[in-house]
């Protein structure tokens, strides 16, 4: 069987949002319609590489993306910077090297980069834990683990972070006990006096399916994420909005330009709340 993984990007207005009169330059690429079209073709999406996962900086100077091997088994992360008005040729994460990692996503407030990463035990290559990059005076610091209640015995797989620290991410820890369960399920935790005390699963999200990689709109008032939808359809996008009584709204589907008979995933926004990343990973072969 065959993969290819393709980075897409749309333009979609999610919320409202002010208008901006300086043109935002993402990666040099022109800006799509609304019909979903391969980022950065044959630089970032490369033909026969399985990309995955990509977030921008809040300056727009910095860019970083996931790759992962020919066996699917191991990630790198990618990273870019922009200077004197030029993108640098992405390149392997310096921080991050010789490291098993995927799903990066800078935090809104510039001041982080989150990722999960395999742990050291080569048998348990597929369960990861949260990590997080600070940057001071412009320099990326060490990768620490985020501890519990955050990283678990489970597998978390992604992370996303609102403006007010609050976090929020995917987890297979509801499995625990279970027998034959693997499916992963999204919860929040909030920042509470520079800690994180407790992590909840977001009832009105979840359900039997699975869902995971999870994007959390920095003011929290909508979250994107990917669910098993069908065998025919397979993994979808869905969005849901917080209303007036501060509670998630019933997901729905992703317009249906976007969704496909692929796996969609990994969705990330723009800061200017005008395009929408995602990798779709597409299946050839007898099983598809």
């Amino acid at each position: 069987m065959k993969k290819i993984s393709k980075l897409f990007l749309v333009l979609v207005i999610l919320s409202a949002c002010k208008t901006q009169t300086e043109k935002v330059d993402y990666f040099g690429q022109p800006e799509p319609s609304t019909t979903p079209v391969p980022f950065a073709e044959g630089i970032i999406s490369q033909k026969n590489r399985f990309e995955h996962g990509i977030s921008f900086s809040p300056d727009n100077q910095e860019l970083a993306f996931g790759i992962l091997d020919a066996n699917s088994s191991k990630g790198t992360i990618y990273h870019s910077e922009k200077s004197n008005g030029s993108w640098a040729k992405p390149e392997n994460f310096a921080p991050l090297q010789n490291k098993s990692v995927y799903l990066p996503y800078f935090t809104p407030d510039g001041k982080a980069l989150l990722c999960a990463q395999s742990i050291p035990d080569t048998s348990r290559l597929f369960i990861t834990d949260l990590w997080k990059l600070d940057k001071t005076n412009d320099n990326w610091g060490t990768p620490e683990k985020l501890l519990s209640p955050l990283s678990s015995d489970s597998r978390e797989a992604s992370a996303s972070m609102s403006l007010k620290g609050n976090l929020y991410f995917s987890s297979n820890r509801n499995c625990e006990g279970k027998e034959n369960c693997y499916t992963a399920d999204l919860f929040s935790a909030p920042l509470t006096d520079n800690s994180y005390r407790n992590a909840t699963a977001i009832a009105e999200v979840n359900s039997e399916s699975d869902e995971e990689s999870i994007f959390i709109s920095p003011q929290e008032d909508y979250l994107i994420f990917c669910r098993y939808t069908d065998n025919t359809t397979w993994m979808d996008l869905y969005i849901s909005y917080r209303d007036a009584n501060n509670q998630w709204t019933t997901p729905r589907l992703v317009d249906a330009s976007i969704n496909s008979k692929d796996w969609d995933r990994r969705p990330y926004v723009s800061m200017d709340n005008k395009f929408l990343f995602f990798t779709r990973l597409q299946l050839y072969g007898k099983n598809r």
